[in-house]
């Protein structure tokens, strides 16, 4: 499970740009990523993971929020774009199996939320 370093490597890059912005690590109220679902990454486990990452930490309250992103892929065939993984990995236009990805793989840290003041 890779989702553990994974974990400790978005901290270490909150904990950076809190630096770099001079936020106070106490009004981090959330980290949020995007996952894709044609990633390697597996959000249940990354969500299982955080506590672990800032346990004793100073960002201890820092909830993980995760947006799945779906895998839509555009069939190379007919250029339908369609959800992959809903489609039996065919294109529902043309049935073709051929296709590139267009969204799904993705892994970032998508934004730090932060408390009202």
């Amino acid at each position: 499970m890779h989702e553990l370093g994974l974990v400790f490597e978005v901290l270490n890059r909150v904990k950076g740009a809190v630096e770099e912005n001079q936020i106070e690590p106490q009004q981090v109220a959330a980290v949020v990523l995007d996952v894709g679902e044609a990633s390697t990454v597996v959000p249940k486990y990354m969500k299982e993971c955080w506590p672990a990452a800032v346990d004793r930490t100073e960002y201890e309250h820092v909830d993980l929020k995760i947006n799945e992103l779906t895998a839509v892929v555009e069939c190379k065939q007919c250029g339908n774009l369609y959800e992959y993984l809903n489609n039996d990995r065919k294109c529902p236009k043309c049935g073709c199996e051929k296709a590139a990805l267009v969204t799904g793989k993705e892994f970032q840290l998508k934004e730090i939320l932060l408390y009202d003041d």
